[in-house]
C-alpha cells in the first residue's frame, strides 16, 4: 500500500525540525539523524527518498542551504555569519553547496525592500527604459556573439584537439557535471616504501584509486606483520598481513590491517584514513548509498565473481575483492565477493560491498579483525 502524501510530509517535517534543532552543530550528519529519529538507516534512506527525492545527507544540506537563505534575507547578519549558525565550518564550502543548491552565490541575496526603495524603483524603471536599444540592434549583438562563440569552438577543435596525445578516457556526469577524467588518474602518490598509487578526483575529494600496501608507517616506524592466528586475536597494538598470507597478493590487494594501525601515520603524508565522513560526502556524491557501490567496484569479473553484473567503475575508485580477516584470527579465502574498509574516527566501523549489488553498508565489527585502507588527501 502506498502512503499517503500527507504522511510522508509529516515524515519529513519530523526530520527538519531535529535537523533544525541541531542546525548549529557542525557535526549533526546522517549518524544523529538516525539515532533521533528512531529509524534505522536503510529505512530512513529508502523512506526519505520516496518521500521526498533525496538522500540522507542532500536532505540535510539543504535544510541547513534554506535556513541560511531565510536568516540572509531577514536577519542583520552576513554570510560568513549565517554560515556558522547553519552549521558550515568552512565559508568556501557553505558558499559553493549555497551557488549549487539556489544559483547564485549567497552575497548576492538581497533584503526584503524597504519603503524608500519601492518609491524609488519606477523611476529607475523608467530610467532604464529609456536606455533601451532598439529591438534589432539588440538581435544583431546576439547574432554575432553566437557567430563567434561557434568559430571559435570550431578552430579550439580543429587546432587542439585533433592534433593532442590527451582524450579523456571516461567522463562521469553528475546532474549534468563532468566531475572525472584521465587527467586524474595520470596523478599519482608514494608512500614512505616506495609504492606508488593512481589517484581520483571524485567531486570534491582526492582519494587514492588502489588500497593501501604500506609495511610502515610514514615516520618510517615498522609495521609488524602478523601471520598468526592467535597472535593477531590478542594484538592490542597495529598490524598487518597480506591476504591469505601470500605477499604475491599484495600488487592488487593491498594489505589488510587491524583497527590499531589505523591511525594518524598510517598514510602518505598530506593524506589519511578515509573516514565516516569522507565515506558521505562521496556516496552522496555518487546518488546514495543504494547506487553508489555499482559505481565504485571495478567492473567485470577479472576479480570479483561472476555476479558481478551491476558494477560500472565509472567513478574510476575500483574497489577489489581484498576479502578480511576475522577476529578469530582466521584469513577468508580470496573468492571475489567482499571487500571491507575501515572508516574511522569510531572504533570498529567499515564500509563494506559486497558482490552482486549496488549497496554500500555500514557494518560494526571488532578492532582486531583486519580489513582493507583507502586513504583520502587532507
Amino acid at each position: 500500500m502506498i502512503e499517503p502524501a500527507g504522511k510522508d510530509q509529516i515524515f519529513v517535517n519530523k526530520l527538519s525540525e531535529i535537523i533544525l534543532a541541531n542546525l548549529g552543530d557542525e557535526n549533526f550528519g546522517v549518524k544523529e539523524l538516525i539515532r533521533e529519529s528512531g529509524v534505522s538507516r536503510d529505512a530512513l534512506s529508502r523512506r526519505l527518498y520516496s518521500a521526498d527525492g533525496k538522500t540522507i545527507n542532500q536532505f540535510i544540506r539543504e535544510t541547513r542551504l534554506l535556513k541560511a537563505m531565510e536568516m540572509l534575507q531577514n536577519e542583520d547578519l552576513n554570510v560568513s555569519e549565517v554560515a556558522h549558525k547553519v552549521g558550515f565550518s568552512s565559508l568556501d564550502y557553505f558558499n559553493k553547496c549555497f551557488y549549487a543548491f539556489f544559483g547564485h552565490s549567497a552575497g548576492k541575496v538581497t533584503k526584503p525592500e524597504s519603503e524608500n526603495n519601492q518609491e524609488i524603483k519606477p523611476v529607475q524603471a523608467i530610467a532604464k527604459q529609456e536606455q533601451k536599444k532598439p529591438v534589432w540592434r539588440t538581435f544583431m549583438i546576439i547574432a554575432s556573439g553566437i557567430l563567434s562563440v561557434a568559430i571559435i569552438l570550431y578552430l579550439v577543435f580543429n587546432v587542439f584537439i585533433k592534433n593532442s596525445t590527451f582524450y579523456p578516457s571516461a567522463i562521469i556526469k553528475n546532474i549534468g557535471k563532468s566531475f572525472f577524467s584521465k587527467k586524474d588518474n595520470d596523478k599519482t602518490v608514494k608512500d614512505i616504501d616506495g609504492n606508488v598509487y593512481r589517484t581520483v578526483t571524485i567531486g570534491t575529494q582526492v582519494w587514492m584509486a588502489e588500497d593501501l600496501k604500506t609495511t610502515r608507517y610514514n615516520d618510517g616506524t615498522p609495521i609488524p606483520n602478523v601471520t598468526d592466528d592467535t597472535e593477531w586475536t590478542n594484538l592490542k597494538t597495529g598490524a598487518y598481513c597480506w591476504p591469505e598470507n601470500d605477499e604475491s597478493n599484495k600488487t592488487v590487494y593491498g594489505a589488510l590491517y587491524n583497527w590499531y594501525a589505523t591511525g594518524g601515520k598510517l598514510c602518505p603524508v598530506g593524506w589519511h584514513v578515509s573516514t565516516d565522513k569522507d565515506w558521505e560526502i562521496l556516496v552522496d556524491f555518487l546518488g546514495g548509498w543504494e547506487i553508489a557501490g555499482g559505481k565504485l567496484k571495478e567492473a567485470g569479473t577479472a576479480h570479483w565473481d561472476s555476479t558481478n553484473f551491476e558494477s560500472t567503475n565509472e567513478s574510476g575508485f575500483t574497489a577489489l575483492p581484498g576479502g578480511l580477516r576475522g577476529r578469530d584470527g582466521k584469513l577468508g579465502v580470496l573468492c571475489g565477493n567482499y571487500v571491507g574498509y575501515w572508516c574511522p574516527p569510531r572504533c570498529g566501523d567499515i564500509r563494506t560491498f559486497t558482490t552482486g549489488r549496488t549497496w554500500i553498508y555500514l557494518t560494526e565489527t571488532v578492532p582486531n579483525e583486519g580489513y582493507c585502507v583507502r586513504c583520502v588527501k587532507n
